[in-house]
């Protein structure tokens, strides 16, 4: 299957206003797979917002190239746009239109018939709460209606691969909740989703797969299982009746606390009740979260 997104050795550097240069992206490399949810993770700087500028088309990288479905941007420029929906960090909208008009403009746009974009435009609304919106200017919406707003303008035309920079900064709960549950619907019905956050929560609870960037350069990847699988911090803790004992190769002690580092929950388990017996006092496992692994890997 052709991969949704492939990026391939992208270079980019900026010429800074003292004559410096700045590499903000170096020999980045990334493929996400169709139909699939995937987290770009990184702290700001990192170089997120340019690789998304670069996939959208908006900028030329300097080295490497990038495909969607197979169409390479720089050279079928046109034909990719068609096949992505963006929501930039910035809110951009006509503000002297109505929401339904901003809709209709951009569905004309990106080709949706005439025919097709009423009930495109009614269903967008919904999914959005924006239906008593409709016939207000844009510029009388407040900032998460806005926010609505921007994404009811991306899907307009069904994109293969959506976009998300950041789109749940600064909405409240309800609306953050509304873009998950909208986020899994889109993807269920085909759409391969694309999203930066800065809320780790949001990539362990939505993303099958995510990669961490830092420095301009990918510094981790893969699915979300198995990077907390990976990381060194997961750990079991247990307790012991009788401290003074001989313990299993690779316990840590801290305190009247043992740990242990957790390879295989089953395996561990066994081991460590087969090996203490009846002198287990207590167990629990320490599962790490993404935010750990976040920011362990981006420290330096």
């Amino acid at each position: 299957m052709v991969p949704a997104l492939s990026v391939n050795h992208i270079g980019k550097t900026f010429k800074l206003q003292t004559g410096a240069d700045f590499q903000a992206l170096n020999d980045v490399s990334l493929e996400i797979k169709a139909g699939t949810i995937h987290g770009l993770l990184g702290p700001n700087g990192a170089g997120k917002s340019t690789l998304i500028n670069l996939i959208s088309g908006v900028m030329a990288p300097d080295s490497g190239s990038i495909l969607i479905e197979g169409v390479d941007v720089m050279k079928e420029s046109e034909r990719s746009k068609q096949l992505i929906g963006i929501v930039p960090q910035e809110v951009v909208i006509e503000m002297a239109f109505t929401v339904r008009e901003v809709l209709w403009f951009f569905a004309g746009m990106y080709g949706v018939p005439a025919a097709e974009r009423g009930a495109r435009i009614e269903n967008a609304l919904k999914d959005l709460d924006l239906i008593d919106k409709a016939d207000e200017r844009a510029r009388s919406l407040s900032g998460g209606m806005k926010r609505r707003l921007m994404i009811a303008k991306a899907i307009m035309h069904k994109p293969k691969l959506l976009i998300l920079d950041e789109p749940t900064a600064g909405v409240d709960v309800a609306l953050r909740q509304k873009i998950w549950e909208l986020v899994r619907r889109l993807n269920k019905e085909g759409t391969t989703i694309l999203f930066t956050t800065h809320y780790l929560e949001e990539a362990e609870q939505l993303c099958e797969n995510v990669t961490l960037i830092n420095h301009g350069r990918i510094i981790k990847g893969g699915s979300v299982k198995e990077l907390l699988r990976e990381s060194s911090r997961n750990m079991i803790s247990f307790e012991l009746f009788k401290r003074d004992v001989e313990h299993l190769p690779g316990v840590i002690v801290e305190g009247t606390e043992y740990r242990y580092p957790m390879k295989d929950l089953e395996a561990d388990v066994h081991a460590l009740t087969n090996f203490y017996g009846g002198n287990l006092k207590s167990i629990r496992t320490e599962a790490v979260s993404l935010e750990q692994v976040f920011l362990e890997v981006t420290k330096g």
